[in-house]
C-alpha cells in the first residue's frame, strides 16, 4: 500500500517548554481523555515511563494494566517519540507499531508550540482510511491536545508531605519485613521523581526520631492523596502522612 499522509496537529500553550514536556509525559493522567481507553475496566491512571524503552500504558480501576505502546525517544524538553501499538481493532499488539512524534518548540519563556505527528498509518492495511479518519477527527488527537493545553496552562500547586514513622526508633530498629517495605517505598518515590512530580524527598534526621519529607508539584490535593494511597508504606500501614499546601516564594531553576 502506498504511503498515507500522517495526522498532524499542533497547539500553542502559555507555558515553558520544560513544563509542557512534563505535563505531556509525567502529567498525562491529568489530561488524557478517559473515553480514549481500550481496557475492559475503566481507566484509573495514564502512565508514560520516562526513558527510552519505557512503557506507555494505563492502570485500570480493577488494578489491571493496559498497554498502549512504548517510548522510542526521550529528549526532554524538546522531543518525545512514542510507539502507538493499538492495532485496527483498538487492541494492543506488541508486533504492531505506528509512531507518534511530539516536538516542543519554545517561542518565549512561557510560550511553547507543541506539534504532534502520528505516522506510518499505512500499516493499518485495509482499515487505514477509517482509522485515519477517526484519529484525525475532532474527537481524536485534536481533543487530546486541547485537553493537554488546558492542563499545561493550569497553575501548578506545591505540597509539603511529612511521613511520620510508626515509632520514634523506627529508623534504627525496623524489622527485615519493614525494611523491604521501605525499599519499595524508596523505589516508588524515585519513580515519581523521574516522572517530574517530586521536587525533593528523603529522611529528616531529627534527633527525636527521623521522619520523611517530600515536596511535590501537582495540579490538586486530590492528586497528592492518590500518590500517597499508592505508596507501599501507606498500604502496609507503616506510618502516616501529613499534607501541607506550600506557597513557593522562590525556586532555583538551574
Amino acid at each position: 500500500m502506498s504511503s498515507i499522509e500522517p495526522v498532524r496537529k499542533e497547539v500553542v500553550v502559555a507555558a515553558s517548554a520544560e513544563r509542557a514536556f512534563r505535563v505531556f509525559t509525567a502529567g498525562m493522567d491529568r489530561w488524557w481523555p478517559r473515553e480514549h481507553h481500550v481496557g475492559a475496566s475503566p481507566m484509573a491512571r495514564a502512565v508514560v515511563e520516562p526513558r527510552p524503552g519505557g512503557r506507555w500504558y494505563s492502570v485500570c480501576v480493577d488494578g489491571s494494566e493496559c498497554d498502549v505502546g512504548r517510548v522510542l525517544a526521550w529528549e526532554p524538553p524538546r522531543r518525545l517519540l512514542l510507539a502507538w501499538q493499538l492495532a485496527a481493532g483498538w487492541q494492543y499488539d506488541a508486533s504492531f507499531v505506528t509512531e507518534v512524534e511530539v516536538n516542543f518548540v519554545a517561542e518565549g519563556p512561557k510560550q511553547t508550540r507543541v506539534t504532534l505527528e502520528h505516522r506510518n498509518l499505512e500499516r493499518y492495511g485495509e482499515a487505514v482510511h477509517d482509522l485515519r479518519k477517526s484519529i484525525d477527527a475532532p474527537g481524536g488527537w485534536a481533543m487530546s491536545l486541547a485537553a493537554f493545553g488546558r492542563a499545561a496552562e493550569a497553575e501548578p500547586k506545591h505540597f509539603l508531605l511529612r511521613l511520620l514513622p510508626p515509632r520514634p526508633s523506627f529508623a534504627a530498629d525496623m524489622s527485615e519485613a519493614e525494611r523491604r517495605v521501605m525499599q519499595e517505598h524508596v523505589r516508588y518515590w524515585s519513580g515519581l521523581t523521574e516522572r517530574g512530580l517530586v521536587i525533593v524527598f528523603g529522611p529528616v534526621m531529627d534527633p527525636r526520631g527521623a521522619w520523611g519529607l517530600g515536596v511535590v508539584e501537582v495540579e490538586s490535593e486530590v492528586e497528592v492523596r492518590a500518590l500517597i494511597a499508592d505508596d507501599p508504606v501507606n498500604r502496609a500501614g507503616l506510618g502516616s502522612y501529613e499534607v501541607h499546601p506550600l506557597r513557593v516564594g522562590m525556586m532555583r531553576t538551574g
